[in-house]
């Protein structure tokens, strides 16, 4: 493999001198010269460059500033620098190592280091480089994949308007591009079935397990007069049944909460979920819906309940997965409580524009978090429904 090496001196004897000890060991290296910083700036413009050797104190631009302004820009920061000097102090290898440069080296070189250090320096410092770009081609390859599956997951989600029973509502944040959070609403004979679950874990895996899912709970609701109960111990028998387990260190797991509106009464199957709210309209208030059980997945022939609630015209349902509350070094399994909390401060935003509730919601705890100094390290999933 050939490597580009730009070696930076205004001194035209030092920049042949590296250059022919590094002839002996580095055949396959092209080198390129520069008088000064500025010149560096403006050949890593036009060139491939895979290490730059850069004296400190040269005219127009030194190294020190030079180092600075590559380690500042976007397109240059990943290239290697050694930096040489015939500076010895501590304190000038110590700012230069600190500003990013791979090495250090000083003049005049002893005759071990013209026949094995800087050669090995350069050597290390050209592999780095080499490992570096193989991985960011890699990182190119995955994030490019993720965005495909992103995109296909979209294209997974309800679409808000086609339905004739409700308006849908919806917004989702995938941690990693595509997550393991699910939302799913189907209408069929007079019935609105809906779902939001949370899968454990995010990322590649838990989109997969997501996808798969919703298969399952696709297929659950299509037998006759099934109740969001047994829908969720359809699904949990579905995993045991169809995946072996046994001696396994993974396994899909997952929150869900289940319900069917018809008639404006709403059925419904809580798996471990967070609370979901009805907004009432004729009240002007909020209601968690408060019933829990046990997570899917975690144990075969469980069971579920199925609980009733009357709703009426103009009633918003409004559901999410915890990664809205969760955080970075949070461990508040009751977050839901800020949730509550945080939809009642934002009814206006719910009556006049359910799209902007959803939004300011998402966006009053991505500060709450920010301030916090936590982020996002989970999936999050909002799902607003409105009886029309």
């Amino acid at each position: 493999m050939s490597y580009r090496i730009l070696v930076a001196d205004d001194s035209a004897t030092n920049r042949l001198f590296i250059k022919n000890i590094l002839h002996e060991s580095l055949p396959d290296v092209n080198f390129t010269e520069a008088i000064h910083g500025q010149d560096v700036l403006d050949i890593v413009k036009k060139t491939d460059v895979d290490l730059i050797i850069l004296d400190l104190i040269m005219p127009v631009l030194d190294g020190y500033e030079t180092l600075k302004r590559l380690k500042k820009d976007e397109r240059y920061k990943d290239i290697p620098v050694i930096v040489n000097s015939s500076i010895t102090e501590i304190k000038s290898i110590e700012e230069t190592l600190k500003e990013g440069a791979v090495d250090y080296f000083t003049k005049p070189l002893s005759t071990n280091d013209m026949a094995i250090i800087l050669p090995l320096k350069v050597k290390n410092a050209l592999h780095m480089h080499a490992q570096n770009e193989i991985i960011k081609g890699l990182n190119k390859h995955i994030n490019d994949e993720l965005k495909n599956a992103n995109a296909f997951a979209n294209i997974m989600l309800p679409k808000s308007n086609s339905f004739k029973a409700i308006d849908l509502f919806i917004k989702y944040h995938p941690s990693l591009g595509i997550g393991g959070d699910v939302f799913d609403c189907v209408e069929c004979d007079g019935k609105i079935h809906f779902i939001i679950a949370d899968v454990t874990g995010h990322g590649i895996a838990a989109g997969m397990a997501s996808s798969m899912l919703k298969i399952l709970y696709r297929k659950s609701i299509e037998k006759p007069g099934i109740t969001p109960g047994e829908i969720l111990s359809d699904m949990n028998d579905s995993i045991f049944r169809y995946f072996d387990f046994a001696g396994k260190d993974s396994y899909i797991a997952f929150t869900a909460f289940v319900g069917i509106i018809e008639n404006n009464v709403l059925s419904y199957s809580n798996a471990g979920h967070p609370y979901p709210m009805v907004y009432q309209w004729d009240k002007k208030e909020f209601l968690e819906i408060k019933q829990n059980g046990f997570i899917v997945g975690m144990l075969c022939g469980v069971s579920y309940e199925t609980e009733q609630l009357q709703l009426q015209k103009n009633d918003f349902l409004f559901l999410y997965t915890d990664g809205l509350f969760s955080a970075e070094s949070g461990n508040d399994i009751t977050g839901w409580d800020r949730v509550f909390s945080m939809a009642r401060q934002l009814d206006h935003e719910l009556t006049t524009n359910p799209e902007a509730f959803l939004e300011e919601l998402f966006f009053a705890f991505y500060m709450f978090h920010k301030s916090n100094q936590r982020s996002f390290t989970d999936d999050v999933a909002l799902m607003l429904l409105r009886l029309k």
